[in-house]
């Protein structure tokens, strides 16, 4: 499908094969426009350069194909999912300085932090490791000495 999505989008802006080459090879274009060849993020990129279109475009297109639907209903249903993503705090318009640590990453602070609060309480050790469930070396770790 994302193959025909950039066939169209070529055709329709009057260039051949020949006139993508500098994204991509001849034959690479003719298996991907096929549906025959994968295509990497980075050459979808310099293709959709090429091509005058941005990669987002073409994979929206390529996902309301997929789901059968118009362009315009499927963008209702986008934007209705994007807004309800930011509301969840799953997306943001800038980079999360704590997404850069990921899933464990972020477990990581909130342990370090429950055992460092325990300890301020004056919990010995062992008491913190029953109460959070977590190892001896776990609560050495992060143990203020």
């Amino acid at each position: 499908m994302l193959g025909q999505v950039l066939r169209e989008v070529r055709v329709s802006a009057n260039l051949a094969r020949e006139d993508c080459a500098e994204a991509l090879s001849l034959d690479h274009l003719s298996k991907v426009e096929q549906g025959k060849q994968a295509l990497t993020l980075g050459r979808l990129n310099a293709l959709c350069g090429v091509l005058g279109v941005p990669p987002s475009t073409v994979l929206f297109a390529t996902e309301a194909r997929l789901s059968k639907q118009t362009l315009d209903d499927y963008k209702i249903k986008w934007d209705a999912q994007l807004d309800g993503l930011q509301v969840a705090g799953q997306l943001h318009n800038d980079p999360q300085d704590a997404a850069g640590a990921g899933v464990r990453g972020k477990r990581a602070d909130e342990t370090r932090a429950a055992v460092q609060k325990l300890q301020a309480e004056g919990w010995a050790k062992m008491q913190i490791v029953r109460q959070l469930g977590i190892g001896r070396t776990t609560v050495d770790r992060y143990w203020i000495k």
